[in-house]
């Protein structure tokens, strides 16, 4: 149940009463308060050791989180911090609210200083009935309080701007419409802006901004939520009392239907009659056209820009109360696309748009969705794309196991481009689905990414299992695909990575597990500075529930035995291994690099697969995935991907239990593209074995079949075969050597062979497949679409005497690190304790 107030007030928040705010980066729990007027509304965390709003905005108590005008809701405001985190706001019972007329107040003592210099800080918030600003007071006390300065922090990221407008230091979010105002409460002097670090934005107060009082000083700021900054401008005059709400609709000509992927965004630009129009600001219209400011009374001129129409100018009068103005652009030029499978069907789609003669389009920045930068994410496959006349080549997808198409048109002004694109499903992984195992957006806290946008990615690149993996909170992308009317086109499970120090060892993801929404962490579990301790607590939370414990992006150099990367062998964090279900280990690019001749420093030994297989000769039988890691959403997701073994080829249906079990067990191809299978037979074995499966083989023949699988826009020109981590040269296809084997160009069926493998001694076999010297441009785009086509499998374990594998200890040329005293102890029969 929400409740909103519409007198000044300030209350816990609790599941009877929740914020009505809205905007990406809300951050409020129950506990947290919330502080509201007629004109704007913020929450305040409670303080608590353990408050953290994300990732990266820990311990944060005392700090607003969320800020927003009720009338244009729409939070971007990671967190406003009294202090700059000098002082520690522990202690709930510190905390006093009450009432003084008009206004309301909440105050809180710090419980501690972090620099143990005896001084103590007083937060206080302020918010008075028809305000539109809140009020928030620092006091410092004690023998040294004159000796600290006096200064802020803001965390306000990635699009948002520093600048000085008026009387006011503003943090401004042009492309999100948001905008923060701080003005000095004593002084008409700005603020003074010092950004010391990408995230961390501090405030500084000069000496005339700062008061001097029994045995301290004190600063205070007024902190006015705006949607732009002729927003801000217009409720600084007279409190905004002059000034009503309006909203400005910006309506199009675009022949766009119902459930294509269409946004009516465009730049509005408003003046006072008199004016310079020119000169006013660039104010963002939203996807759905809409930009909201309060203006006063009057005459206006009005200039809209957006591409594919063209220019408005008209001029407005508005009167003295709130009001709408529709802003009608013309001209639509561009193209629309209708994608369907090869059946026919709409399916989700991406168009990444090159322009032939100029600069590609921009449609909005990697953190937005839908149309973000040169890219439409289409999950119902219609799109209806503005563009400015000129000469376009578009390049439809979706995923790797369906043919992507490209399209060369000239887009003529006022003219619509018509096109009907199909992409045929033409990779066939009957039994095998394709997963994303780690993915981020802005509730993680470490970057600013709609969440919408991420399963935009995820539907158009065709992943059909992709659990939710938010650092720091359990998180969910039901609501999303729910919005989107596509709950049964990718299965999902709420789960999260456990993000601690030291880097990069102390990362693991997990799920399903349990979320309880609004609670801290998502009711998930902490970090830990001892990675061992955080990787045990993730495997045993949920009462010990069964789920996957993923190792991210490790160094297991440093995990196996050099914990402080000194080059001095240690007890490293090897225990974390017998809590570890499956392990990170891209780029696969490394099983075919010589690492033993060039090893990296011990500090960056990023050559996971590498050490992977040296593992497995060590008897650790940990699966091996690959994921994007990804955090934006330009190209984010897709280009790495895993295919599981599965019962079922239809996401809807598709058990996050049998997933589970897939991927423990090893029956995983890992891959930036190609499909590829491997199948391993013996007379002395009854069975297929697939990746991750033991075959017993007593002659020690084994008869191997190895195919690999492209669409059109993806090639491989080699098949490896390794022999417990070692290349095979009897076994080695390139498309040079041996022509008979690949297939066309044209072909689907890239490689599709049967040779045999005769063994002297157990051992596990790993196929890898290649597209030396190519790429996946265009339809990956820049930097990830520079990758080679690539795809691993885990290992089958061929054991010749049917009295269990044995691992062979080989290091493959690089040594681990071992103590003197440490003996090799055999893993096989190492069982997980969750």
């Amino acid at each position: 149940m929400s409740t909103s107030v519409s007198a000044v007030d300030v209350r816990v928040i609790y599941p009877e009463f929740e914020p009505t705010i809205e905007g990406k980066e809300v951050d409020w729990i129950y506990g947290d308060y919330l502080m509201s007027n007629d004109q704007i509304s913020l929450t305040i965390a409670a303080p608590i050791a353990t408050r953290d709003a994300n990732l990266t905005v820990r311990e944060i108590g005392a700090s607003i989180l969320d800020l927003s005008v009720n009338d244009a809701s729409n939070d971007q405001l990671s967190a406003y911090i009294p202090g700059a985190l000098r002082y520690q706001f522990f202690d709930p019972s510190k905390v006093d609210v009450g009432r003084e007329g008009d206004t309301v107040y909440w105050t809180c003592e710090s419980s501690n200083t972090v620099a143990d210099d005896g001084t103590q800080a007083n937060v206080r918030y302020e918010l008075t009935e028809g305000q539109p600003y809140v009020v928030a007071t620092v006091t410092i006390t004690g023998e040294k309080a004159k000796d600290i300065k006096a200064f802020d922090q803001i965390r306000a990221d990635k699009t948002f701007d520093l600048i000085d407008v008026d009387q006011f230091a503003v943090s401004q979010d042009a492309f999100f419409r948001a905008v923060i105002g701080f003005q000095s409460a004593s002084s008409d002097k700005p603020l003074a802006w010092k950004e010391k670090k990408k995230r961390t934005k501090e405030l500084h107060f000069a000496s005339e901004q700062v008061e001097a009082v029994e045995n301290g000083i004190r600063w205070s700021v007024r902190i006015y939520p705006a949607s732009s900054v002729t927003d801000l401008q217009s409720v600084a005059k007279d409190n905004g009392s002059a000034s009503a709400m309006r909203t400005f609709e910006v309506m199009t000509d675009a022949p766009a239907q119902e459930g294509q992927a269409f946004v009516r965004r465009a730049t509005i630009r408003i003046a006072a009659e008199g004016q310079d129009i020119a000169k006013a600001e660039a104010i963002q219209a939203d996807d759905q056209g809409i930009a909201k400011l309060r203006l006063p009374a009057g005459d206006y001129q009005v200039q809209v820009n957006a591409a594919g129409y063209q220019p408005l100018s008209q001029t407005l009068t508005l009167a003295a109360e709130a009001s709408t103005s529709t802003l009608a652009l013309q001209g639509f030029s561009g193209f629309s696309a209708l994608v369907t499978d090869g059946e026919g069907r709409q399916i989700p789609a991406k168009a990444t748009v090159y322009s032939v003669d100029g600069n590609d389009p921009d449609f909005g920045p990697d953190s937005t969705r839908t149309f973000i930068k040169n890219c439409v994410y289409a999950v119902h496959g219609g799109m209806m794309v503005p563009l400015n006349p000129g000469k376009y080549e578009v390049h439809f997808s979706h995923g790797p196991e369906f043919n992507s198409e490209s399209r060369q048109f000239e887009v003529a002004a006022g003219k619509t481009v018509d096109l009907q694109v199909q992409l045929p499903h033409v990779v066939d992984t009957t039994g095998w689905v394709s997963a994303e195992l780690h993915s981020h957006s802005s509730p993680s806290g470490d970057n600013t990414s709609d969440q919408f946008g991420r399963v935009e990615n995820l539907l158009c690149e065709h992943l059909e299992f992709a659990p939710c993996t938010e650092h720091a909170r359990i998180s969910t992308y039901v609501p999303h695909l729910e919005a989107m009317g596509l709950v049964d086109a990718m299965a999902t499970c709420s789960g999260m990575e456990v993000t601690g120090r030291p880097l990069p060892v102390n990362h693991q993801n997990s799920f399903p597990l349990q979320r309880f929404p609004h609670t801290q962490n998502g009711g998930g579990p902490r970090s830990d500075v001892n990675p061992v301790v955080q990787i045990e607590r993730i495997a045993m939370w949920d009462n010990g529930s069964d789920k996957i414990v993923q190792m991210n992006h490790p160094n297991l150099h440093q995990i196996y035995g050099d914990l402080d990367v000194d080059g001095q062998p240690d007890e490293g964090f090897r225990k974390m291994l017998q809590f570890t279900d499956v392990i990170e280990v891209h780029p696969l690019q490394t099983i075919f690099d010589d690492v033993a001749s060039t090893p990296p420093n011990v500090r960056e030994m990023r050559i996971p697969l590498f050490q992977w297989m040296q593992l497995l000769n060590q008897g650790y039988r940990i699966p091996g995935v690959i994921n994007t890691d990804a955090h934006y959403n330009h190209h984010g997701s897709g280009w790495r991907r895993n295919w599981f073994a599965s019962s079922t080829d239809d996401p809807a249906k598709i058990s996050t239990d049998e997933m589970v079990r897939q991927s423990e067990a090893g029956h995983v191809i890992m891959s930036t593209g190609p499909y590829m299978t491997v199948t391993a037979t013996s007379p002395s074995f009854d069975r297929v074995a697939i990746p991750g499966d033991d075959l017993v083989a007593k002659d020690g023949k084994v008869k191997m079949h190895v195919t690999v699988q492209c669409p059109n826009w993806l090639d491989v020109n080699r098949v490896q075969l390794f022999i417990n981590g070692r290349a095979s040269e009897e076994h080695n296809w390139t498309r040079k050597s041996n022509p008979d084997q690949f297939g066309d160009a044209d072909s689907v069926v890239k490689f599709d062979t049967k040779f045999d493998v005769e063994l002297e001694s157990d051992a596990h076999l790993i196929v890898a497949t290649i597209g030396e010297g190519m790429t996946m441009q265009k339809v990956m785009g820049p930097g990830n679409g520079d990758r080679a086509p690539i795809a691993v499998s885990n290992p089958v374990f061929v054991d010749l005497d049917g009295s269990g594998f044995d691992h062979n200890h080989d290091e493959l040329g690089l040594p681990l690190p071992k103590q003197t005293e440490h003996h090799h102890h055999d893993h096989d029969d190492h069982d997980h304790v969750h």
